[in-house]
């Protein structure tokens, strides 16, 4: 048995999260997402930070005893051997860690949720993001984050889950994204993210946890608890921005626009007719 970072590890304990992976459970604190680019980030166990999976892939086949997988989502079969954790103290056993935002080698920011410091840049908040006290780690889904505007599209080469701003009230879990709140009514449920931003319209998602474990101790308190799951809301219901240009910046504009274009095409389509 071996301990690092405040987590005991051992190969049992390892072999016992495989199977529990494999019956579709979690398995944090260990993981099983290889870290290469583009970097897919998970959450803590508590929800405190945006973490990653030390999941590597090494330059020597690991001995027997430290290999832990039949199998990883998008390595070669039969390379598995070579994947293992970068940390030799832990059995090679790979698990999630905060970690830090580097720029030529130089720390940006740190991936804990209660620091406003770790806020990123408005102009690279691609996920809406909101880092401070009463923030909590949050799962996105498994596409990743896109901006637009009028003239460019752009998706950002990481995501996986951010930090965000909660709300306990009337027995559901709310999710505070910009401006906008999101209300959860069953764990796994995914909101759909729509909204303008510094010039770029964000679109992502962000899947629900259960309540109780964000809200229960809150709801406890109160005299209260989470209430039962139930159908959610259409997709309408929910905000849902929309990207405005100038070349058409009003619906009734844009039917003035067309009905313009079918009255010329109308009219050269007579003209080419009668010249023919």
């Amino acid at each position: 048995m071996f301990t690092d970072t405040s987590v005991n590890f051992s190969i049992e304990s390892t072999s016992n999260e495989r199977d529990n992976w494999l019956r579709g459970r979690s398995i944090h604190p260990f993981c099983s997402k290889v870290k290469q680019d583009p970097l897919q980030t998970e959450c803590t166990d508590d929800r405190n930070s945006v973490a990653l999976c030390n999941l590597i892939r090494h330059d020597y086949e690991l001995p027997k005893k430290y290999q832990n997988f039949d199998s990883i989502n998008h390595v070669k079969s039969g390379e598995e051997g070579y994947y293992g954790g970068s940390v030799s103290l832990a059995d090679h056993c790979p698990y999630i860690q905060e970690f830090t935002w580097r720029s030529k080698n130089v720390i940006v920011r740190g991936s804990h949720c209660r620091f406003v410091e770790n806020n990123p840049k408005p102009e690279k908040n691609f996920a809406l993001e909101s880092y401070g006290i009463g923030s909590k780690c949050f799962d996105h889904s498994d596409f990743m984050w896109e901006e637009r505007s009028c003239h460019q599209t752009r998706e950002w080469q990481h995501w996986g889950s951010g930090c965000y701003k909660y709300e306990c009230s009337d027995g559901r879990l709310h999710i505070l994204v910009a401006n906008y709140t999101y209300t959860c009514f069953y764990p796994g449920q995914t909101l759909s993210i729509r909204i303008n931003a510094n010039d770029w319209l964000h679109r992502g998602a962000i899947i629900c946890p259960p309540c109780h474990e964000l809200c229960g101790e809150v709801f406890a308190e109160r005299g209260e608890e989470c209430r039962m799951r139930e159908e959610a809301p259409p997709a309408n219901k929910y905000p849902r921005d929309t990207l405005t240009c100038a070349a058409c910046a009003s619906a009734a504009f844009c039917r003035i626009l067309l009905f313009v274009a079918i009255i010329a095409a109308f009219s050269w389509r007579r003209t080419h007719v009668f010249i023919g």
